[in-house]
């Protein structure tokens, strides 16, 4: 089943073409989350509302007398994203995939446990990667891979914020099953996201400098230690992504046989 499946609420012969299933599915304009202790993966359609990539270097200062300046010395850089974005369904079937998806996402935020007698033990803690396109990728894998488990951002999550928006409207579904369950048209999810670096940082000798500042330094065999750092290198030499020849597609209906089979290459069905 697919991630994005609006065209299986349909009578069989029958399909529902969704432009934002071509952007979910051809060009992985998608907001992946990768539970590392389970092996399960969670994607949603990129609708962002806001997005920021937050860098903070923490510094120790020490006052000491007849010194106008404290003493600083350096602990490290941290750093944070948050995001914020809307779920929503074209469907009956896709407003039931996505609670059942937001239903997950909010399981993975509690550890793994296994049986010890008669009580329960922590086994894992909740660890995730993330992946939003460039904007969130580990920049030593290149980018490459659509999903967050092959070149996803380690790290953990503070939480999620679930906010059904009542003003879109709740999807009816006859199903007698369904009765007194709530499937919402558009959700609204946000979640704080900090990273656990898995790859060198910073800068050492013999490192990647970008090819815009080339001649500003040439003496110096200093550069980064990870070419690409955090956004890819789009368009600085060493460690830039490749430009895509993809062509804007014609027609927003997307051919059905072919979006099949590029989901299936992303790992997206």
């Amino acid at each position: 089943m697919s991630q994005f499946a609006d065209q299986f609420s349909l009578p069989p012969g029958e399909h529902f073409n969704d432009a934002t299933d071509l952007l979910a599915n051809s060009r992985g304009m998608v907001l992946d989350f990768y539970h590392v202790p389970s092996g399960i993966a969670v994607a949603f359609k990129g609708m962002i509302n806001s997005f920021s990539d937050q860098y903070t270097s923490e510094w120790n200062t020490e006052t000491v007398y007849g010194r106008m300046d404290p003493i600083p010395a350096f602990q490290g850089t941290a750093r944070t994203i948050s995001v914020e974005w809307d779920v929503v369904a074209g469907s009956i079937a896709e407003a039931k995939l996505n609670m059942a998806k937001c239903e997950t996402l909010m399981a993975m935020l509690y550890p793994t446990y296994e049986s010890a007698g008669n009580s329960n033990t922590i086994a894992s803690s909740p660890v995730f990667k993330f992946k939003f396109g460039n904007f969130a990728q580990n920049a030593a894998s290149g980018g490459t891979g659509a999903r967050a488990s092959v070149s996803g951002l380690t790290g953990f999550i503070g939480g999620f914020t679930f906010e059904p928006d009542f003003e879109s409207g709740i999807v009816d579904n006859p199903d007698s099953a369904d009765f007194g369950k709530f499937y919402p048209q558009r959700v609204t999810l946000s979640a704080e996201f900090t990273v656990l670096h898995t790859h060198d940082l910073g800068w050492k000798k013999d490192g990647t400098k970008p090819a815009w500042a080339s001649g500003q330094s040439s003496d110096s065999t200093v550069g980064q230690s990870t070419g690409g750092f955090p956004y890819g290198g789009v368009g600085t030499g060493t460690g830039a992504s490749t430009a895509s020849t993809a062509t804007t597609p014609a027609s927003t209906d997307p051919d059905p046989d072919a979006e099949a089979a590029t989901a299936s290459d992303m790992g997206l069905d």
